[in-house]
């Protein structure tokens, strides 16, 4: 198994926990996501489990995945572990970790297995935040993302991409993750 599939798989583990105690009554919590309240926040993570299989295997971008409940009344733990089975299996198929994600004008963005990586561990913050939980992250996988992303993503570009808010500031003595969740746009 690949580095990048390890890490992967860590950070997936760790978002099925935090979403394993995920329960109704939570649901209309707010989350550091202003369009998003646990509810939604779970589901959007559910969908992007078959949202990155389609891309791992060379599909275009669905965002139609993101606007279907795929969350019903089941517990979401149970549905993102599910999916999160699959992804992997997209994701180690030949030349799935090489695709990078199409710009809007065109051009070749960042790795998708890296957005992918990106999207569990910092929703992963947003969701522990919002109920309660610990906000660490697995440590590898926080490890990675912050190489990967914390200080190579200016501000400029945010507004072209649409992905993310203006970088915060957070406390000199924060951990990695409130650091990078603080660099996405998050109030920490």
């Amino acid at each position: 198994m690949s580095h990048d599939i390890r890490l992967l798989e860590k950070a997936l583990t760790h978002t099925t926990e935090l979403l394993g105690h995920v329960t109704p009554d939570r649901y209309g919590r707010p989350t550091p996501c202003a369009d998003f309240d646990v509810r939604a926040l779970a589901n959007h993570l559910v969908a992007g489990n078959p949202y990155y299989v389609v891309l791992a295997q060379g599909g275009a971008p669905d965002f139609s995945l993101f606007a279907r409940d795929h969350i019903g009344g089941r517990q979401p733990g149970e549905v993102y572990a599910e999916g999160a089975k699959e992804v992997l299996a997209a994701w180690q198929a030949e030349g799935a970790l090489e695709r990078q994600m199409p710009l809007p004008g065109g051009g070749a963005g960042p790795r998708l297995a890296d957005l992918h990586l990106l999207e569990a561990v910092l929703h992963g913050w947003d969701l522990a935040t919002a109920t309660g939980q610990d906000r660490a992250g697995d440590p590898d996988a926080v490890e990675e993302v912050l190489r990967t992303w914390y200080g190579n993503h200016p501000d400029e570009i945010r507004s072209r991409t649409g992905l993310f808010g203006p970088s915060r500031t957070a406390p000199a003595d924060a951990p990695a993750l409130d650091r990078l969740a603080a660099y996405f746009g998050r109030t920490v």
